[in-house]
């Protein structure tokens, strides 16, 4: 005879706890990432691992697991719980589903437009500088449209673009794409100019000229002087390297203050804000950076989970004083595209800023 086999209460219970543990293995399996330290450290990989997994795995396995305790309530296996618990995961998959919409739609497309004043006695008249950064767009389209509308209503006196134009798919054709932002700044026509230095993912500009990128104007290494109403406003871009390496760039930066009268407001921007830390004691005025993102996911009560930077976190978004310069830090108006995956923001919604130099 054939005993048919009958499940405890408590070995009944450990069926339905099997999908939880499998989704902690899961999320703890796919954000491994270790470094030759040995130690776990968040990047962006790690969080295009916890987005692949929490977005798009996890609604899948949720659902899965909703199947099973509408199978269970069905079959009046566990009548009472099944049916509650169905719709427990149900909801909980169309919450993940709609986060991810607001992660990769509301907040990388969101475009804050941050304004700072700075009172300096180097200035007659007022000056709006905006500082625009790391658009890193995949393909030219609606969003970058509207970026440039919100310039146009701005109409800084000039722009100061700290790097990262685009950060193409395997299929996308840098040519094309490029010719298309180009035509963005050209719809612009601030008093001074758009200046730019290089970011990380624009190596095929390197090969084009002066004439092919106009009206951007590259200062990498070196600098760009003129008058706003009498008075001087010096700038000084750095190449990519230096604004990732502190040291390299003093000697650049000292060079060309030597130049300036102390009078002139000094300003520089680099894609990276790591040479920031050395420039503490230097009499520059104002520095730029972007290349952080914000850390595009910021986390309450933690912050954000990596900035690629040595700079503090605090320093990672934002406009401060560091010393004798102030520092502004954007979050940039695009987001990192690792892997070919969507923007990904949360808590850390894309932006410009608007400084406006003031007599003080």
């Amino acid at each position: 005879m054939i005993n048919r086999l009958k499940l405890g209460k408590n070995s009944r219970s450990f069926i339905f706890i099997i999908p939880i543990l499998i989704l902690v293995l899961l999320f703890i399996l796919s954000n491994i990432h270790f470094y030759n330290s040995g130690l776990l450290r968040p990047n962006f990989e790690i969080i295009h691992n916890s987005f692949n997994f929490n977005f798009n795995l996890m609604p899948a396995i949720l659902l899965f697991v909703s199947a099973i305790y509408l199978f269970s309530y069905i079959f009046n296996i566990k009548p009472k719980s099944s049916f509650l618990l169905f719709l427990f995961h149900i909801f909980l998959s169309a919450s993940l589903l709609y986060l991810k919409y607001y992660i990769t739609k509301i907040e990388p497309e969101k475009l804050v437009i941050r304004e700072e004043i700075l009172y300096t006695e180097k200035i007659k008249n007022e000056l709006n500088i905006l500082h625009l950064t790391d658009i890193q767009s995949a393909s030219i389209g609606d969003y970058e449209r509207f970026i440039f509308d919100k310039i146009n209503l701005l109409n800084p006196d000039i722009i100061l673009y700290t790097g990262d134009f685009l950060q193409l798919n395997n299929s996308s054709d840098f040519d094309v794409e490029w010719l298309k932002l180009l035509d963005l700044f050209k719809s612009v026509n601030p008093r001074y100019g758009t200046f730019f230095v290089y970011g990380d993912t624009e190596l095929e500009l390197y090969s084009k000229s002066t004439i092919d990128i106009l009206p951007l104007v590259k200062l990498s290494s070196s600098s760009i002087r003129f008058e706003h109403y009498g008075s001087m406003i010096s700038i000084f871009g750095l190449n990519l390297y230096q604004s990732k390496s502190p040291g390299w760039a003093v000697s650049g930066i000292n060079k060309w203050l030597q130049k300036e009268s102390i009078d002139t407001f000094k300003i520089v921007m680099g894609h990276a804000p790591d040479y920031a830390l050395d420039l503490i004691d230097l009499p520059v005025d104002l520095c730029l950076a972007g290349h952080t993102h914000g850390g595009q996911v910021r986390l309450p009560f933690i912050g954000p989970l990596t900035i690629y930077s040595n700079v503090p976190k605090e320093w990672a978004r934002g406009f401060r004083k560091i010393g004798m310069p102030y520092l502004n830090v954007s979050a940039g108006a695009g987001s990192n595209r690792y892997s070919n995956l969507p923007p990904i923001r949360f808590n850390c919604p894309t932006e410009m800023t608007l400084i406006k130099l003031m007599p003080k």
